[in-house]
């Protein structure tokens, strides 16, 4: 069975198809689960819900809420929500109350440091609805001017971090500790956990890269939040990551979960249904307690994410994607 716990459609700023479109995606690619993760929105829900039931695919109601661990800004992803809980439904315009003017305060550190010269008002417009960050980057690093400072050599074409490079950028250089990095008021880590939690949903840690590797301490911390899951399987990481964060999942008995962060022509390199696992996306069950990994096919699709729960546990033990 193939599966993609981790997708965004256009109620993301940076994502690019409608909710069917990604149904019709799925479908070619033979998905029979997935979840619509969108930024802090579940405006997309219901509608990609209803067209799954049309083509026999699964969704499960999720959420990819932005939080703030330690300064640092962490991607928490909340499967099997209540989307109609209150929180949920304003989360979208308290964050884009609380991101108001962020991009303005990043544009104007990389143009100090840098000493760039973009019209900012253009770049703005010419975003549209879109992240202008993802405009400005792609102007940047295409930009004959500026390909011999050191610090953008590998987000240029036929870099190692050209793909998606406004997201590498991002992480790698604009984080808390950094020059270029602007603090973000998001909501906390911890409180996010538990309104997934009052909302009915698991928890889980999107995609932890570099911020949680080899950081027992960031982990255990996070672990005492209340955390469900790591999204262990993701395009950002490789196989250090993988084993890392896989066996701290197993040691604590979280669960371990897949997403491709599908989002369209943001980040072209990153297909539905691939993370990492293996080549064709079958799901793996890590059972921890030295029992091997499974990868025979389910058959029978549970009808709901709470058989899938049970229906998972009887069969394989602790230790299981959703």
């Amino acid at each position: 069975m193939k599966f993609d716990l981790h997708m965004h459609s256009c109620f993301s700023k940076d994502g690019e198809f409608t909710p069917k479109q990604l149904i019709e995606i799925a479908k070619e690619k033979e998905m029979k689960v997935i979840a619509l993760c969108d930024h802090d929105s579940v405006l997309g829900v219901t509608e990609i819900i209803e067209e799954g039931k049309k083509e026999d695919i699964f969704v499960i109601p999720s959420i990819e809420c932005t939080t703030l661990f330690n300064d640092y800004e962490c991607h928490l992803l909340g499967y099997n929500i209540d989307i109609n809980h209150p929180y949920f439904q304003n989360l979208r315009e308290h964050i884009n109350e609380v991101v108001g003017g962020i991009f303005h305060k990043r544009f104007m550190k990389m143009t100090q440091k840098y000493h760039l010269e973009f019209d900012e008002e253009e770049i703005v417009k010419e975003a549209g609805e879109g992240n202008p960050w993802f405009t400005f980057c792609y102007k940047l690093f295409s930009d004959p001017r500026y390909e011999n400072i050191e610090d953008f050599k590998e987000y240029r074409k036929g870099g190692k971090r050209c793909d998606p490079a406004p997201v590498n950028f991002y992480w790698d250089n604009c984080q808390a500790g950094s020059d270029l990095h602007v603090r973000v008021e998001y909501p906390s880590f911890k409180d996010s956990v538990q309104m997934i939690h009052e909302a009915g949903g698991l928890a889980v840690l999107a995609h932890p890269f570099k911020n949680f590797y080899q950081r027992e301490d960031f982990l255990q911390e996070a672990l005492e939040a209340g955390i469900d899951g790591i999204e262990v399987y993701s395009n950002y990481h490789n196989k250090e990551h993988i084993e890392y964060y896989k066996e701290f999942a197993i040691k604590n008995n979280l669960m371990i979960t897949c997403g491709s962060d599908f989002h369209g022509k943001t980040k072209p390199s990153i297909q539905m249904g691939s993370y990492g696992l293996n080549e064709n996306g079958d799901p793996i069950r890590l059972l921890g307690d030295g029992v091997t990994d499974e990868t025979d096919e389910i058959e029978n699709v549970p009808e709901s994410i709470k058989d899938y729960e049970r229906y998972n546990y009887k069969k394989y033990g602790r230790n299981i994607f959703i």
